[in-house]
């Protein structure tokens, strides 16, 4: 497992001071981690929280997009929406999944090489196809728009090639802090070492964190973290050792249509499967169909509704 020598740790931090000069100053999170926490442990408890893959819930509905965010927000008290956060050519964030314009929009090529006018200048594709006038957000647009219908933003961390998650991450929390949303994102991150690396830049947000075992929070705050457990299998005894470890438990029926769980469990009409999950120790159930999802957890989700959000 890969350590950060103190030397290093140290340096990501004074990094870290002089990326944000100028920024919002980050509110010091409550003793024993960010503001957020309390409420993921009150969610864990009987509760659920649904995650809408890049924030759709509705094929007439743009991935990463306003509309997507602003409905599936208002559909689904406490949604999760994982948005996609990337740097255009002249340093401003956006949404985008893809590296490159052409499935999503009616622009073409790498977001990392197009000014953010000429990424505002194409426009949206819903999931179905269809033409929108919607151009793509910016992360500042994504973050009021999520703030007005109550969601937490779960921003994935797109860095293009030649930089780094936790390059990318420095600006991303920036305007997190500019946009005074710190006590309603996560950080999504892959491994161990990008893990501390990114909580350390902003010990005030949540973190999702890959997790394969409990030993693999060594260095890291467990408070802090949600698990990040695949979509592959269902881990019963992983989930429950995270959960006594006091750490809320993410699992992903999302992925390639007609192979991910969300088809599997529907294809016989009944989605209870999701509900089999939640006995098992999950508590953030990612998907591409969140609407069913809450169709059969709308308990959960109500109860998860009751929990006290920071402000």
């Amino acid at each position: 497992m890969t350590r950060i020598p103190a030397a290093a740790a140290a340096l990501i931090l004074l990094l870290s001071t002089s990326a944000c000069v100028g920024a919002a100053p980050a509110s010091p999170p409550p003793m024993g981690g960010p503001a957020l926490a309390a409420y993921f442990d009150c969610v864990r408890d009987g509760g659920v929280a649904i995650s809408a893959h890049r924030a759709v819930s509705a094929m007439d509905q743009p991935e990463n997009s306003l509309a997507a965010i602003l409905a599936t927000g208002r559909a689904i008290p406490g949604a999760i929406l994982e948005l996609d956060a990337v740097l255009t050519r002249d340093g401003r964030l956006v949404l985008m999944h893809d590296e490159t314009m052409d499935r999503t929009t009616t622009g073409q090529g790498r977001v990392a090489d197009l000014t953010l006018a000429q990424v505002k200048a194409a426009r949206l594709k819903a999931s179905n196809g269809a033409l929108t006038a919607a151009a793509p957000p910016t992360l500042a647009e994504a973050l009021d728009a999520a703030g007005r219908v109550g969601a937490i933003a779960s921003l994935d961390l797109k860095p293009a090639d030649g930089a780094t998650t936790v390059d990318l991450a420095r600006a991303v929390i920036d305007q997190v802090r500019r946009s005074g949303a710190q006590n309603r994102v996560i950080l999504i991150t892959y491994n161990d070492a990008d893990a501390r690396a990114v909580a350390a830049l902003a010990p005030e947000m949540m973190i999702s964190a890959g997790l394969d075992g409990v030993e693999d929070l060594d260095g890291l705050n467990p408070a802090q973290i949600l698990a990040w457990t695949g979509t592959r299998e269902e881990r019963p005894a992983l989930w429950s050792a995270l959960r006594q470890a006091g750490v809320e438990v993410q699992f992903g029926t999302l992925g390639a249509e007609g192979r991910r769980r969300d088809d599997r469990y529907a294809a016989d009409g009944d989605v209870s499967e999701y509900r089999d999950l939640v006995r098992q120790g999950v508590t953030v159930i990612a998907t591409d169909t969140p609407l069913a999802v809450q169709s059969v957890l709308g308990a959960e989700v109500a109860k998860a509704a009751t929990c006290r959000r920071p402000r």
